[in-house]
This record gives C-alpha cells, structure tokens and sequence, in this order.
C-alpha cells in the first residue's frame, strides 16, 4: 500500500544509514519517487542502481555534491568535477564564497545554496537527513586554525610584514568556526522546506562521542577531553537546538531527530587495502596529504636527541614490497563501518566492547525513522523528549558483534595478516595498546603466560627484554611504525619510526619538538609503543588485575562478573584487554555508564 508522502529525499542516501532508510522506506510504506543526495557520484550511482533492482516499482533518482556549499546539484547521468571538502577550502575564491555566506547578505546564500535548490528542484514531501553534520562543520577543527593564524601573526610582525600565507590561513581561521556555519545551514534547509511545502523532516543526528562522556578515550592524540570531539558534542547539540527551534516556527514542517548513541554498523567485512587520509611524497619534493591506500615502509632506527621534528618525509625510507616485488599495501581483515570508517578486528573489538562505545545497527535507525515518518511514537525522538531519545546498544548489536568478530579471526587465520589496529579509529593510545597487548600475547599467549603462573613471577625486566628482541624480529614492526607510531626501545633514547608520527600530531606552523625525558614519557603514554621496562612492569600490574577480577572468588560465571570491572578470557584477546584498561585504569576512566 503507497504511503502518503509520494517523494522523498535522503541527503546522505548512499551511506551506510541512507540506503536503510531507503530500503525501509521503500518497503513499508512506498512513495512514488526517492531520491539519493550524496557527496560523490559513484556512490550515489551505486545506491540507485542497488535500489532499483531492490525495488523495482519505485521510481529512483540520484544527485550529487557538497550540500554545504554554493553550486548547482548535478544528477547522476551526468558528470561533473568533484572535489573533496578538505580541497574546497584550498582555493581562494571557494574561501570567499563561503565567508560572503556566512557573513554576508542571506538571500544571496539562498539562492546559491545547493542544498535549496535541490530541495526546491524536487519539492519533497518527506526528507531524512542522515548526512554527519556535526563532523563535517566541527572538523575542519578551529583550534588547530586558530594556531596557524597565532603563529602566522608572530612571524608577520618578527617579519615587519605580512608572510603570503597569512591570508589564507586568516580565511580559513574564519570560515571554520562552526556555530555560523551550522545557523545558516540550519536556516537554509528552514526557508527551503517551508517554501517546498515539505510534510517531514527527519534528522539523524549524533551525540559526537558515541554515548560516551568526557573521558572518551577515543581522540585524535590531543589531551582529554578533546578539543575537536568536544566541538563536534557541542555542533551536535547545537545542532539539535536549532532544530528544536524550527520545530516550533509557524509554517516549518513536522522536525524530528534521532539521536544513535552508539557506534553504528557495519557495511562488510573483508580482506583489503586500508584506505584513508595519509601521506605520500611530493613530485616537487617533501610530501602531500592524499585520500588513498596506506603504504608500508621500512622503519629505521632513530636516535633521540633533544629535539623531535615530526613533519613527515620520505627521505631515507623505503617501501616494503610484496611477493611480486611490487610497493606493499597495508591490507588487513576489516570491518567497514561506513562513515565511521574501516576497523582492524582489535578496534573494533574495543570500541564495541561492554562499557565501550558499544554497538547498534543501521536498520535499526532506519525502522526509527520509518515509524516517525508514518507518525508513529517511537519515544526516540530527540526533539519531544531529549531525556529518553537517545537510541542506546542493542541486544542485536551485541549479537552481530560477535558474529563480525569471528569472521575477522576467520579472516587472519585464513591470509596470515593479524588485524590489530590502523589509526582509523581515532586515538594513537588505542593502537599502541592494541600492539602492545599484541606482542605480548605472541609471546605469552595467556594472562597467566604473562605473569608466568597464578602469581606474578616474571620481572618487567625479563618481559622488556623479550619484547625488544621479539619487536626487532618481528615484520610486524613496519606495519606499526608505518602506520605512524614509533617504538620506544628499553634504553628509552632510540625509537624505531615511519615516514610520519601520529604522536606529537603534525602542524605545518610547528613541528619540533624539544625531547625531555619527561616530553618522551608523555609522547610514549600519548601513542608510542613504549618497551621500557617502567611500561613492562604497568602491564605486569593490568594482568594482574584482570587475573584477581576473575579469580577473587570460587567462580568466575555468575552474572555478576558480566562488568565491566571484570576481564574474563584466559587468552590476551587485545581489544578487550585495552577495552578493559578503558573501563578501569587510565584516567579519566572511559567508560559509558548508561
């Protein structure tokens, strides 16, 4: 039976929540047209094509772009240039533009705007926004910005002159900030849906931490709470507030938001190149930042002096290579989570694992979103009631999670290649954790075989030792630093490293370092797997702890030590050993409470 909305729009429509939400929609209550707004034009190809074979009663159409700034929508059956959102900003007449918009005269951004003129082209009934607004505006990152434009100013004025860089980087300062970013946008799509006559209006919004705190364990190197998390929580609800505020405008369609408090997947499992945001050398020389495959490179040793320069290069290293001969790809068993990006099997063992960010499904939030739109009470609706929207982790997730876990092992046994970690997830602490417990779970295999008994029995010393050896003999060491952590050999002067370091993180303005004893404890802590023998006896403590969480009474299966105090496997399974030093140990401790 055809619902009463006869078009519908999803923005975002080619991700991993878009195509749910088309497929429920299509399937419970079908309109006469959807149609798919995405950011590149493969994927938005892909996603009609898909749901045309899917459902072929229904009427598809596509459009591609970046929504968020000036242009026309450009239908899939043709082409046109596409450019990533990090370049548009690059060039100086998409800086102006976006500065005239933010700061300039409303109509003009209105009539410019892309993301009306679609809306006004098809004249919606019902729109489901899945699009990540919250990162797209928070992470362009003004606090990074606002350091550029500081040291820029000083080297002006040490100069007596203006440096030629400085007006880009005061542009770009000020088009970053997000809070006039996300009114004007929240003010277009206002005037667009009101004048469209559009019925509905569903946000899929995000809490920016996963349901976590501020003690989320899961940043990008910067100290906790993150800065940059902290303004994609602070766009987000901002965000909700604005919507809060269209809801209740004369005129203004049925607003809704539904708020996932958890990290939504996954899209496939499989055995691929890892793709990401990385460096590569430069023709001219130096290097460049790409959105493609990670390379391996050879890690050399390094003596530590009194200063760190940590701007990438290339220079002196060389690529692994393959069977073939050919320059080696990082290629691992992942989990593709969509938008939240591609896992190792420990990353995501971690990020999901009780007390964690947990899990919950896409289909799940598209049922959410097909109830609102039908008029159901879903009581998941961030809008009418903040306190009891938010959408936690499911009893499916919870399944399906282990189901992805198993084949990621399936997968390493099959190729050989362990899946441990890759930086996608976020924090370089998690990595180095994640290897660390790797290395020793090579040597050991078992809490116990750590300790060497019941008791601890083997000193730090006896373990630092046979990491070092191990680590220098292990090919796992160029995935490690190639992925851009270094390792801290026991004499805590002398690191192995890649082409680039993730930890101190990179800026253009400064990049080096001066190398206290202190300044190294504190890289090492932050991202850098640490083989001195203080961090041997640390973990010397965790294992000890997690064996008496577990054997501090008769027996160990009760439903009271399902807690996340509690680490329950004899093995060293990685993510849930960083997962359980998330829960209890490193401070603030990172872990969710409801």
């Amino acid at each position: 039976m055809p619902g009463r909305d006869q078009k519908v729009l999803l923005l975002g429509g080619a991700g991993l929540v878009g195509m749910q939400c088309a497929r429920t929609i299509a399937r419970e209550h079908p309109p006469r047209r959807i149609v798919i707004a995405s950011l590149f034009r493969q994927e938005t190809v892909d996603a009609v094509e898909t749901l045309r074979r899917e459902f072929p009663e229904i009427e598809f159409a596509g459009y591609y772009g970046n929504l968020f700034v000036r242009g026309a929508p450009t239908p899939i059956e043709e082409e046109a240039a596409e450019i990533l959102p990090r370049d548009y900003a690059a060039v100086r007449e998409n800086r102006q533009t976006v500065f005239d918009d933010l700061y300039g005269d409303f109509e003009t951004a209105y009539r410019e705007s892309m993301v009306c003129a679609l809306i006004d082209r098809e004249k919606p009934d019902a729109v489901v926004d899945t699009v990540n607004t919250a990162t797209a505006i928070s992470y362009q990152d003004l606090f990074s910005s606002s350091f550029v434009v500081s040291r820029g100013l000083e080297e002006a004025v040490d100069a007596g002159q203006v440096s030629d860089g400085f007006a880009k980087d005061v542009e770009s300062h000020l088009i970053s900030a997000a809070i006039p970013q996300l009114i004007l946008h929240v003010r277009l799509l206002h005037r667009a849906l009101s004048l469209s006559k559009t019925r509905i209006y569903v946000k899929v919004g995000t809490t920016g931490t996963g349901g976590m705190g501020l003690n989320i364990p899961y940043t990008h190197g910067e100290d906790k709470p993150s800065p940059t998390l902290m303004s994609k929580t602070a766009t987000a609800f901002a965000h909700t507030g604005l919507l809060f505020l269209m809801a209740r405008t004369p005129d203004a369609p049925i607003i809704k938001e539904i708020k996932p408090a958890a990290m939504i997947g996954y899209r496939r499992i499989g055995y691929a190149p890892v793709r990401g945001t990385t460096y590569r050398p430069a023709p001219e020389g130096g290097f460049r930042v790409v959105n493609g495959t990670y390379k391996l490179y050879e890690c050399r040793e390094e003596a530590l002096g009194g200063t760190l320069d940590n701007e990438p290069t290339f220079d002196g290293f060389s690529e692994v290579r393959d069977d073939s001969g050919n320059a080696a790809e990082l290629t691992v068993p992942c989990v593709n989570t969509g938008e939240n990006g591609t896992f190792t099997r420990g990353e995501f063992e971690a990020i999901t694992a009780l007390g964690q960010m947990e899990f919950v499904t896409p289909e799940e939030i598209a049922q959410l979103v097909s109830l609102e739109i039908q008029g159901s009470n879903t009581g998941r609706d961030v809008i009418t009631a903040v306190d009891s929207s938010i959408l936690s982790p499911s009893y499916k997730g919870g399944l399906i999670r282990q189901v992805a876990i198993e084949e990621l092992e399936k997968l390493e046994d099959e190729r050989g290649v362990p899946s441990i970690a890759i930086g996608q997830l976020g924090p370089p602490q998690l990595a180095k954790y994640l290897y660390e417990a790797y290395f020793l779970k090579e040597l050991y295999r078992t809490v116990e075989g750590v300790l060497g008994g019941p008791k601890p029995q083997r000193t730090a010393q006896e373990i630092s030792d046979a990491m070092k050896e191990h680590v220098l003999q292990s090919p796992l060491r160029h995935t490690v630093t190639s992925v851009g952590l270094p390792i801290l050999l026991p004499d805590g002067r002398t690191i192995l490293r890649g082409p680039f370091l993730r930890i101190p993180a990179y800026n253009r303005k400064a990049h080096t370092f001066d190398l206290s004893a202190g300044q190294i404890d504190a890289y090492a802590q932050k991202g850098w797997v640490d083989l001195r023998v203080a961090h041997m006896q640390w973990w010397l403590d965790q294992f000890t702890a997690m064996h008496d969480s577990v054997h501090r009474r008769e027996t160990k299966w009760s439903s009271e030590r399902l807690n996340i105090r509690t680490y329950l496997s004899e093995d060293i399974r990685i993510g849930e050993v960083v997962a359980w030093i998330f829960n209890n140990v490193i401070e603030p401790l990172g872990h969710r409470i409801k």
